[in-house]
């Protein structure tokens, strides 16, 4: 990592990008997440977007002399990712699309299924450690390392992308179970470009993850004004204390990468800012539980203190940490954790069965 940061650090900002053999553009489709990546002149396709974006990832692909994809992968099926893709297969051919082993029950994916098989394209349902090539560059699914995950966030498709001596993160909406299992698998994680999971919300992008990841620059696909409070503030702490360069859509519009395999610059500079979202439509301001767009339930034991970005940091021994004021316990990188006075901390690396026994409960968010 140190040689690439040397590199990183002499590229230019701008410029060559005509010339450029790898792009990676992370599209403004709005409350959504969209990636084309470039190399080499072959094309993949990451999410698509919402509805309301479709056409213009179509016309953006279009404009980007795009005739025909290598690849399309689909992290996961709601509709703020998968809705582009069908217009994506309606007006391009595509080879191969990569796609979650799980099935939902909506519009959105029967219409995206039917475009699918329509499309001749070879549908695979990749597991964890498969790699694929674009070009010179290398495709590696990192997770998830089970579908058989109770959110089907968990159960986003997540790539690794080298091209050169740079690297590039993408997964979905991926939270904190995925992530605690990405991890667990030991697979490499380090990038140089991190797209924000789940569009910067508290439950993703924890601690452990993010000291995994050691991005140079992350990239937060949302809407300004969205009403899921992404990006959320503690997310946005984490981030800062990383000392990322930070880019994201709701401020700056697309944004893209461009590398020669030995650095990487951008189109423009990062904004780093690193201010949250509104968070009415996440969690009021006590910091109560509430839903996530998903319809998913927040932590339950946040005091409304707020993170720090270093969490259960204070004690790496432990195997979980227990909050004595509400009788729940969580991993040690649960977002939940960040939330807690010290007070109501205990760090311990007893048994699951052990704390069960004494009257605690396993936390919803991260599944202990």
């Amino acid at each position: 990592m140190i040689i690439a940061l040397v590199l990183l650090a002499a590229a230019p900002v701008r410029g060559a990008e005509d010339t450029a053999p790898f792009a990676f553009h992370m599209l403004d489709v709005g409350q959504g997440a969209s990636v084309l990546v470039e190399a080499d002149g072959h094309y993949m396709l990451i999410d698509g977007g919402g509805r309301s974006s479709s056409s213009y990832v179509v016309s953006y692909l279009q404009q980007q002399g795009v005739e025909k994809l290598d690849y399309i992968v689909v992290s996961h099926y709601d509709e703020d990712h998968i809705s582009g893709i069908v217009g994506a297969l309606h007006v391009f051919g595509c080879n191969t699309i990569l796609a979650p082993d799980y099935h939902a029950d909506t519009d959105i994916y029967a219409s995206y299924l039917e475009a699918a098989e329509a499309s001749g394209a070879e549908i695979i349902y990749p597991r964890q450690g498969d790699t694929y090539a674009l070009g010179g560059a290398v495709i590696t699914v990192v997770g998830p390392a089970s579908y058989e995950n109770n959110l089907e966030n968990d159960c986003s498709v997540a790539v690794r992308i080298t091209y050169g001596i740079t690297s590039y993160l993408v997964c979905g909406d991926a939270q904190a179970q995925e992530e605690a299992d990405i991890m667990d698998s030991g697979v490499e994680l380090e990038s140089d470009v991190y797209v924000v999971n789940h569009h910067g919300s508290a439950d993703s992008s924890g601690f452990y993850f993010l000291s995994a990841v050691r991005p140079v620059y992350a990239l937060i696909s949302c809407s300004a004004d969205n009403s899921y409070g992404h990006p959320a503030a503690e997310t946005m702490q984490r981030l800062d204390n990383e000392g990322v360069s930070l880019y994201r859509t709701d401020r700056q519009g697309t944004v893209t990468a461009y590398s020669d395999g030995t650095g990487l610059w951008f189109d423009q500079e990062p904004c780093d800012d690193f201010s949250a979202g509104d968070t009415a439509g996440e969690r009021d301001n006590s910091g109560a539980a509430g839903q996530s767009e998903d319809g998913y339930l927040m932590p339950e034991d946040a005091d409304g203190q707020g993170g720090t970005g270093q969490g259960a940091s204070e004690n790496t021994d432990a195997v979980y940490v227990c909050n004595l004021n509400t009788k729940k316990f969580h991993y040690a990188y649960c977002d939940s954790v960040n939330k807690m006075k010290e007070s109501n901390r205990k760090y311990t690396d007893e048994s699951r069965e052990s704390l069960i026994a004494q009257g605690y409960e396993p936390c919803q968010n991260c599944n202990p």
